[in-house]
């Protein structure tokens, strides 16, 4: 069975993720940067409106705010290798930890898509594919990275609970399909 790591660079080859989009990203820091503070500020507002989600931030909400912040502008910094992937890990299992389920990370990357690409066609225009496309592949990836995180924490608890090593219970879901 493939790593983490091996999967996060099968994708990135698969979507053609390399350097014309990391330019694109790159140009996008601006736009972003301008329209970071709504898009996060919006993005709150809707998950305190549910209380599946509204519990986990309670409290929280501003210093979340800033980490999200960061966030975004990871998305646009142009170092998409290993310390990227690590840190979108690292997103991954924070969600497992504080329990947010699979399908509100779904939602999420959604909202991030839809708000960005109305950024995106208000700064740029018509003259934005490039953007777009990059803009798209890199949430992608990164709602991959966070799957995966689910994944092997999923793994990781089911090993713990049933004392079997991970790499048997890998085998075994590798002959179940």
């Amino acid at each position: 069975m493939a790593t983490p790591t091996e999967v996060y660079a099968l994708m990135k080859g698969f979507l053609d993720f390399g350097d014309a989009d990391v330019a694109y990203l790159a140009a996008l820091a601006p736009v972003f940067e301008k329209h970071g503070a709504r898009i996060t500020d919006g993005f709150y507002d809707t998950l305190t409106r549910y209380p599946a989600t509204a519990g986990l931030i309670d409290g929280r909400v501003d210093a979340l705010k800033k980490t999200h912040h960061r966030y975004l502008g990871e998305l646009f910094a142009g170092d998409y290798g290993d310390s990227y992937f690590q840190s979108r890990m690292k997103v991954g299992h924070v969600h497992v930890r504080i329990g947010l389920d699979p399908y509100f990370v779904e939602a999420v990357m959604s909202y991030l898509r839809t708000e960005g690409l109305l950024a995106i066609r208000e700064e740029l225009g018509a003259d934005s594919a490039g953007h777009v496309a990059a803009y798209i592949k890199i949430l992608d990836l990164d709602l991959l990275i966070i799957n995966l995180a689910y994944g092997d924490e999923r793994l990781n608890r089911l090993a713990k609970f049933t004392g079997m090593s991970r790499r048997l219970l890998e085998n075994c879901i590798q002959r179940a399909t």
